[in-house]
């Protein structure tokens, strides 16, 4: 119930405390009056990645547009992370980044982005939510299932060391436990039934591996990112600056190019690659790890907002509602833009009796956020014919089309490379990319056989995916 004072009730439980979970509890502490956060994993005394986000050790880029979600919760973020030891700066000058289709020119861009390990991030706003009184962290427990019936839930069950199972009782549980979380499972004890799930599997594998520079550290960028480019050449790779003036170095293989986890077969990958940057990092670079790999990053959607039976008292966000090949860099700002969402639906409700409505209000809302970041990901791993699941329908590959054109013209179009990129990272919507004067741009420098296709969107097709996009809401 929302109280007098506009509270949603007097409890709320976040289950994982990963980013998608710790800016829901932070979002949640303006609506309740408290909130208890589950985390079945314990705090690393060294600050390493989590047991159960063995992906933690990857690199990970939060994109501008989830930035901003984070300093508008978190004010000051940013300049605690740069503090911190964290480079950052204009996106444009210290990125260089290779397409499949081109090397995307470095100019400056107006917005900048913080290359801070995924560990500092969840550390430095986990200790800012450890200060609030309103929130209460356990550690070590894990969530067995949902208390309640398929109306509604109550709270969860959960196990906590060595004791039997307890029942924490709760006016909204928030579910941002990651991608193999099993709340399919759970709604099915209570009788709900389980979402229709979608899976998209290109076959990514990742290897990657800590390094510190032997020579004063002079170069001019932080982050390279060299994408595998289908269809013949299914090797990728990344490097990025962190704090602590560490170098963390992520290489790819796509469509069953395994990433090597041999130290020379390492060495050997990243010679291999068209930007030479890498390479040239390792032959002045210490290790300071082991090469860790790792291999479940398929696309896997689960539609929540489809379900005839989806209870109250429930939200799903994060990985647990949609995981993105992480690639693309999309997974940890679609989960702080999601917990923005939650904050809004909550807002909306303010003065309603209860919190009945809550849940599908907000499945459909994450839905239509999801869409898009959707949508690029298996467009794009459809690239290869080795990928796995149910292909996209016209209108979606009309859109990829459509972006392999604007992606083509960034090179000599300053313009177009800024809106690109802004909608890349979330901070402009995809609508952006049809607008005219972009749209006659990316027309007038389509030729042979891609001119028809361009023809073609000048027209109905161009207005569809325009009307498409602003109708699915812009991510940003």
């Amino acid at each position: 119930m929302f109280d007098s004072a506009g509270h949603a009730g007097r409890h709320a439980v976040v289950i994982g405390a990963g980013i998608a979970g710790l800016i829901a509890a932070r979002v949640l502490a303006d609506h309740v009056e408290h909130v208890t956060v589950l985390e079945r994993d314990r705090p690393s005394p060294e600050g390493d990645a989590r047991r159960g986000a063995p992906q933690g050790r990857h690199v990970h880029l939060l994109l501008a547009g989830g930035s901003r979600v984070v300093e508008r919760y978190f004010p000051g973020m940013g300049a605690d992370l740069a503090a911190a030891g964290a480079p950052g700066g204009d996106c444009g000058l210290r990125t260089i980044i290779h397409f499949p289709a081109c090397l995307m020119p470095r100019r400056r861009l107006g917005f900048d982005v913080c290359f801070a390990s995924r560990a500092l991030r969840e550390r430095m706003i986990r200790e800012r939510l450890e200060r609030d009184a309103r929130i209460t962290f356990r550690d070590g427990a894990v969530v067995r299932g949902l208390l309640g019936e398929r109306e509604r839930v109550a709270g969860v069950r959960l196990r906590q060391g060595a004791g039997g199972d307890e029942a924490l009782r709760a006016d909204l549980v928030v579910a941002a436990c990651g991608r193999e979380a099993p709340v399919p499972a759970w709604l099915e004890e209570i009788g709900c039934g389980a979402p229709r799930e979608e899976v998209v599997d290109a076959h990514l594998s990742y290897a990657s591996r800590w390094y510190r520079t032997r020579s004063a550290d002079t170069r001019d960028w932080d982050l390279v990112i060299d994408m595998p480019s289908p269809p013949h050449r299914p090797r990728g790779g990344a490097a990025m600056r962190h704090e602590g003036g560490r170098w963390l170095v992520t290489l790819q293989g796509i469509a069953g190019a395994r990433a090597p986890t041999g130290d020379a077969e390492f060495v050997a990958w990243a010679r291999s690659l068209r930007l030479p940057e890498i390479h040239a990092l390792l032959q002045d670079a210490e290790p300071l790890s082991p090469i860790h790999g790792f291999g479940r990053t398929a696309n896997r959607r689960r539609h929540f907002e489809e379900m005839a039976r989806f209870p109250e008292g429930l939200v799903v966000l994060g990985d647990a509602a949609a995981a993105f090949n992480p690639v693309y860099g999309q997974g940890m700002s679609v989960a702080a833009l999601g917990a923005q969402e939650l904050d809004a639906c909550l807002r909306a409700r303010a003065g309603a009796q209860g919190l009945d409505g809550l849940s599908r209000c907000f499945q459909r809302r994450l839905a239509r956020l999801t869409d898009m970041p959707w949508q690029f990901a298996v467009g794009e791993d459809f690239r290869w014919p080795e990928t796995v699941g149910r292909r996209p329908g016209a209108t979606q590959r009309l859109a990829r089309a459509y972006s392999d054109q604007v992606i083509r013209l960034v090179e000599g179009d300053a313009e177009a490379g800024r809106t690109l990129m802004r909608v890349l990272h979330f901070l402009d919507p995809p609508a952006a990319l049809f607008r005219p004067a972009l749209a006659g741009r990316v027309i007038e420098r389509a030729a042979g056989p891609a001119l028809a296709g361009a023809r073609s969107l000048a027209g109905g097709a161009a207005a569809r995916l325009l009307t498409l996009a602003e109708r699915r809401g812009g991510g940003g």
